[in-house]
């Protein structure tokens, strides 16, 4: 008696090679995911590295430019301005004036007590002279 059964038996096997194929093809597929995945991620810990980095030297930068920030507001706060220069300057001119004006005064008195004591001395002199 001929067996029939043989087509079905090449049914199961073409199910069983479908089934094999789908699942290699899925295994192969999964492994592939994960290997992009493993890629991308690595990809974004490295971005999120280099992030960091960055956003350290800004934070350095920041610290720098504040610190500059704070000297130049005490270099303001101590530096004279334009007036008060100014006002310093018509001081000091002020002074050296007066100062000039002393000189010249007291030159002028010490002159007038050398003619003095010339005038004093020579009439001394010319009674001797005359003696």
């Amino acid at each position: 008696a001929p067996r029939r059964r043989r087509a079905l038996g090449g049914f199961r096997g073409g199910v069983v090679g479908f089934l094999l194929g789908v699942t290699s093809a899925g295994a192969l597929g999964f492994v592939y995911l994960i290997d992009e995945y493993q890629k991308a991620t690595a990809l974004v810990l490295s971005s999120v590295d280099e992030l960091e980095k960055s956003s350290l030297k800004v934070k350095e930068h920041v610290g720098r430019i504040e610190q500059v920030g704070a000297q130049v507001r005490a270099l303001q706060r101590d530096a004279a301005t334009a007036q008060q220069l100014a006002q310093a300057r018509a001081d000091w001119r002020k002074q050296n004036d007066i100062l000039t004006r002393d000189h010249l005064e007291l030159k002028a008195h010490v002159w007038e007590i050398e003619q003095d004591v010339e005038s004093a001395l020579g009439g001394r002199a010319r009674a001797k002279k005359q003696n």
